[in-house]
Parts: C-alpha cells; structure tokens; sequence
C-alpha cells in the first residue's frame, strides 16, 4: 500500500540520527536518508518479552520491563543510523569527484548534517537517549510496551546491512549510552539534591519542604536542559524528525494517505510522545521522593533516589495506561497537557524530506503487518 491511509493498528515510533525507526503490533521498520539523497529501509519482525513471560505482564512490573525493553530496541536502531552517518562521512572523505558532487547537491542540508552527524553521535545518541525519554521517544508510550507478534515470524532486513561494516564500534555506543544515562541520573537526581542541600537546608529542616523544593529545582533543571540542547544544529535536526514522526503517526491515526502531503497539516505534539512520559515520570518522582527521609548523608539520599527508579518507572506507566480509560478522561487531559506543552522543545516542523522519510519508515511497517501470515495475524495482543 505505497499512498493508502493506514489500516487500524497501534503506532508509534522513534527519531534517529537523520532517520526515523516506527513501530507496529508485530514488527519494527527504519528508514534514514543517506547522504545521496537516497533512503535506506530496514524491517524487523519484533516480540515482545512480556508476551513471552506473562508474570512480567503484571502491574508496576510491565512498566519497568517495558521501558527497558525499549531502551535496547531504540538504541540498537541508533547504532545503525549512526553507522550509516559515519559510513557516508567516509565515503564522501574518499570521493571529491564532480559528479558525486554534482549528485548529492540536490539533498540541500542533507549533505552538511551527515557530515556534522558522523563527527557528532555520540552527542546526536545522548540526546536522543537522555533527552526524549530514554529510547521511548516519539509516540510509542503505551502502545509501545503493548506491541507483540508471532515468534514464529521470520525477522527480515535489508541484505545490505548484514554485509556493512560497524563504523561506530560496540564499545563506543554503548559508552554513549552508559554517559547519557549517567548524564539523565547526575543532572535530574544527584544535582537537584546537592542544590537543595547547599540553599533550602538554610531556611528550614521539614523534609517535606526539601522534597518539594528538590522536585521543583528538577523541573527547573529538566526544562533547561532540553531547551539549551535544541539550540545546538544537530540536536534541532533530531528534533525535527521526532516532528516528522508525530506528523506520520497522525496521519497514520486518522486514515490520511502517508505522504509528504498527508503528514505534513498535523502539529508536532502526540500526546503518546515518550517526551510526555518522561515528564511523568518527574513528576512522579517529586511525589514519591517526598516520603523519603532528609538524612545527614548526600550520598545516602542520593541512593534512596536511585533505588526506587523503577517503582516510579512502573507507577509512572500504570498512571499513563490509566488515561486511556474513558471514564478517566479528565485525568488524561491533566496529564497529558504539560507533556504535550513540553514537546514545544522536543519536536520542530520538518521539511518535506523529512517527512518522505517518516512516511518510507511507517509504509514499511504497515506492509510488513499486511503481508505476514494469517496464522500470525490471529494471535491476540497481550492482555497488559
């Protein structure tokens, strides 16, 4: 179906480093503009564990192993864009000639990001893994973790790949990953403790105070963060696949042909957007950090905080599934609102390439479902 609208499925998806990864009930597509203006696909079938172990389909559990389960497929589909980025860094390295050149001017900014991209991974990866909600960014939020297929499916990708060369060793990205991480955990945990303690344990000692006051210096702190990133060249190209997906994902949503022109009327902002997950989940966190006790030791609280992590990864996503209750609307729209706000710094307009790309990455995805077998097709989703 190369220009139909969208069959009813669950969708949602991912920016990656000049591409976009999107994501159905059964299977996993990309799609990433190379530097010659052409755009490379990959198509995956995908099970998720929960389905496989059922206990972990329980609640407060499934959240937890859903968001990691997604932070492993989100970064493996980072890798890959960023080798293709390295990959044609190189290749442009090695041939200057004319008619390259000549080729690849018509790709317009295309061409100068995938040079600024393959010097820049690791800060384009660390953004997308620390600032968008840890691989779950774009609109796969719940429907996300809910996506299961048939074992018995074949997974599938472009032949090309197998025969590629890792340009960005192992090694390197997953230090990325660790660094962000490491970087989400300092920032958002340990350095809003720290400025509490140094400025509002002055004033007054009632831990529900400093908790509180804690919480709002995390806010102040996450907004920043996201705000002083989007100003950098590479990062704002990121965000304007993140709105390139959103734009498809709608499109996709309401039977609108996936095209360019189709994509292109919808607002940036889904409200299944990993960013408003992760909104949540500080949110969250200044409420459940509330409880804990002001002890004398930094390191203490500091641990406390990193400890209960998953509980408020877990609470946070059973708070997110509950807006999808319809007697419970106007929790949705609390909740979902200052997520949808916050997107304003995670997505920006794409432009028509952009778009070509997310609409390449979500048809694939809607192919793959249309031609898998009928045996696979009658397996229910998982009850989560």
């Amino acid at each position: 179906m190369p220009q139909d609208t969208a069959p009813e499925l669950q969708l949602g998806g991912q920016a990656l480093i000049e591409g976009v990864m999107m994501r159905s009930p059964r299977f996993v597509a990309a799609a990433v503009r190379r530097a010659d203006g052409t755009i490379q696909t990959r198509v995956e079938a995908f099970e998720s564990i929960i389905r496989r172990k059922k206990w972990l389909g329980l609640p407060f559990i499934r959240g937890v192993v859903g968001l990691f389960e997604m932070m492993l497929l989100g970064t493996r589909y980072l890798k890959w864009s960023s080798n293709l980025a390295l990959l044609d860094d190189e290749t442009q390295s090695k041939d200057t000639s004319p008619t390259l050149h000549q080729s690849t001017s018509n790709t317009g900014a295309t061409n100068a990001t995938h040079d600024n991209a393959a010097r820049n991974v690791a800060v384009e990866a660390s953004a997308v893994t620390a600032a968008t909600g840890l691989p779950i960014a774009g609109s796969g939020g719940v429907s996300g973790v809910q996506s299961t297929l048939n074992a018995a499916l074949p997974a599938s990708e472009d032949s090309s790949l197998k025969a590629e060369p890792e340009k960005l060793p192992l090694w390197a990205f997953a230090g990325t990953v660790m660094l962000s991480l490491s970087l989400g955990m300092g920032l958002f945990v340990a350095l809003p403790n720290i400025i509490t303690d140094l400025t509002l344990e002055r004033y007054t000692q009632n831990r529900i105070w400093l908790n509180l006051g804690e919480g709002v210096i995390k806010m102040i702190i996450f907004i920043a963060y996201l705000s002083a990133i989007g100003r950098m060249p590479n990062i704002r190209r990121v965000w304007q696949y993140h709105g390139a997906e959103h734009k498809v994902v709608y499109a996709a949503e309401n039977k609108r042909p996936i095209t360019p022109d189709g994509a292109r009327p919808f607002d940036t902002p889904h409200p299944r957007c990993g960013t408003g997950f992760a909104l949540l989940t500080v949110l969250v966190s200044v409420v459940c950090f509330t409880f804990l006790p002001w002890t004398e030791s930094h390191l203490q609280r500091v641990a406390m905080r990193f400890a209960l992590m998953p509980l408020i990864a877990g609470l946070s996503y059973e708070i997110l599934k509950a807006t999808t209750i319809p007697r419970w609307k106007g929790l949705a729209v609390l909740i979902m609102t200052p997520g949808l706000w916050l997107q304003r710094l995670t997505t920006a307009q794409p432009d028509d390439e952009q778009l070509e790309v997310s609409c390449t990455a979500m048809r694939a995805v809607i192919e793959a479902e249309e031609n898998a077998p009928a045996a696979a097709k009658a397996v229910p989703a998982a009850t989560i």
